[in-house]
């Protein structure tokens, strides 16, 4: 019996092994040229997503797409905005191309992030870099926000403080600023199932309080408006998604939490309205990106016997078919001469039909 001890602790140090909680640091954080790919989902759809626990399943797998979108990182120095991001670990995440209208147009609006070792190990939201009247105009935090607190496993508790604030000068008339303190706490730990995928992970919920303030200036007056400003997110994090791999935000007003938005990291993989239910059609993934789509559709995941589809509006008119190459896995959809709405494209196989959603812009 005795020359079996040696094997009996080994399997019960892998079994210890495969039920321990994960361990987070910076370098599971986004980084240079990560391009993330999510979906954006229906929080109808979401069913219970307050319980926790040790070695806990949440189960989302029935979540509803509303369509796909992507977030892309890259070194703060290969942005228009290096001379004021300097730092070797800084990274950019652009926003958006343009926001606002008329006078108040900013474009080139990135976030940026910095991966910190001090003074505490931390992946942190560091300064906001914008464009007006053709001028680059960053802005800074004086108190750095640390978004996540390394190393983060089970169980975990931290609290901390930020401020940020606009620049204030005569090239901005309106300003902007917060301040206030983020509550961190890592509640239960296991696996999370979405249609893309089933992971190991951290579950925890980030509670943001903060004031903003706007100012607005009207020749040599500054009128000042401030209001509170709760958000609190529940985020299921794993060691390679760079980002949550599903998350749920949402404002919180008078202890009461409201969804606004809830997304999980990839596509949704799983088919929709297959005619047949053999086994081989259900291992089977199909997806669509990118989505919302300007003019060319790729379509991933297709059966060799995909032969053709077929494009409907929401009320059920045919305004587009066509046929796909044999054996081709992964095919463009020229999109180009739809008017922008919400759509789906039928595909078609020996014995099967797909129906999946997408929105043209």
């Amino acid at each position: 019996m005795i020359k079996y001890l040696p094997l009996l602790a080994t399997a019960f140090t892998l079994s210890l092994s495969a039920q321990s909680p994960i361990t987070l640091s910076n370098s599971n954080m986004p980084g240079n040229n990560d391009t993330l790919r999510y979906t954006n989902a229906s929080p109808n759809s979401l069913g219970n997503y307050t319980q926790t626990g040790i070695n806990h399943t949440w189960d989302f797998s029935s979540l509803v797409s509303l369509g796909e979108g992507v977030r892309s990182f890259k070194s703060a120095l290969l942005t228009p905005y290096a001379f004021y991001f300097l730092a070797l670990n800084e990274y950019g995440e652009k926003v958006d191309d343009t926001l606002g209208a008329g006078p108040l147009t900013i474009t080139n609006y990135y976030n940026f992030y910095k991966k910190q070792t001090t003074p505490v190990n931390a992946f942190v939201a560091d300064g906001v870099g914008m464009t007006f009247s053709s001028v680059p105009v960053p802005s800074y935090y004086s108190d750095r926000d640390e978004l996540y607190k390394f190393p983060m496993t089970y169980p975990q508790y931290d609290s901390t403080t930020f401020k940020f604030s606009t620049v204030s000068n005569s090239l901005l008339p309106i300003t902007y600023s917060k301040a206030g303190h983020r509550i961190t706490k890592v509640d239960g730990w296991g696996k999370v199932i979405t249609p893309y995928d089933t992971v190991n992970c951290l579950r925890l919920i980030t509670t943001q309080y903060a004031k903003d303030t706007v100012k607005t200036t009207l020749g040599p007056i500054t009128v000042p408006f401030g209001f509170p400003n709760y958000q609190r997110s529940y985020q299921w994090m794993s060691l390679n998604s760079k980002i949550p791999f599903l998350e749920i935000t949402g404002s919180l007003v008078n202890d009461v939490f409201t969804i606004t938005q809830v997304r999980y990291r990839g596509y949704h993989r799983i088919m929709a309205n297959p005619v047949s239910t053999g086994p081989e059609l259900q291992e089977r993934t199909i997806g669509l990106y990118p989505n919302p789509v300007k003019d060319k559709l790729q379509v991933h995941g297709l059966a060799p016997e995909a032969s053709s589809f077929e494009v409907f509006t929401l009320d059920g008119k045919k305004v587009l078919t066509g046929a796909f190459k044999a054996m081709a896995s992964e095919q463009s959809l020229d999109l180009s001469g739809l008017e922008k709405g919400v759509y789906f494209l039928n595909i078609f196989g020996a014995t099967t039909k797909t129906s999946l959603r997408f929105v043209k812009e």
